[in-house]
């Protein structure tokens, strides 16, 4: 993550929140599992997924939020905290899909001394099909005049 920093005052409703790209690989796939202890066979078993009537391997959804996290920090910048993450599954992604990881700012407001930013997100693969959304996103970002 880089160093720097986005302040509230900084932020306005309407603002997009850099978007990033991810390939789905079948290595991601097997990386992820093993690192969240999610062993299922259909995320990196090509036999077994067909076997079940999929058309292949397919990405845990876990791994979805992890993108839209890793979008919304590295926008926020360092000092950013999510506060909430909620996600809506839409269709399945596959090894070997491109998917857009994209959102705006929908709301901002202070409470209980936090200045929060409210943030919907999605997910969209390489034919524009939406694999999540919507995503929402619940951010505390540190004001200019606390630096």
């Amino acid at each position: 993550m880089s160093s720097k920093k986005l302040f509230f005052e900084d932020v306005k409703v309407g603002d997009e929140i850099t978007p990033i790209m991810k390939e789905v690989t079948l290595v991601q796939n097997v990386m992820y599992s093993a690192a969240t202890w999610d062993f299922h066979r259909y995320h990196y078993d090509r036999e077994f997924a067909e076997s079940k009537g999929f058309p292949g391997t397919f990405v845990d959804g876990q791994m979805f939020g992890a993108f839209l996290a890793q979008m919304i920090t590295q926008w926020a910048g360092v000092d950013g905290i999510i506060k909430k993450l909620g996600l809506t599954y839409k269709i399945m992604a596959f090894p070997g899909d491109v998917l857009a990881c994209e959102g705006r700012v929908t709301g901002k407001y202070s409470e209980d001394g936090e200045n929060l930013v409210n943030c919907e997100m999605w997910i969209k693969n390489q034919k524009g099909e939406t694999i999540v959304g919507p995503a929402h996103a619940l951010l505390a970002l540190p004001s200019k005049s606390s630096k």
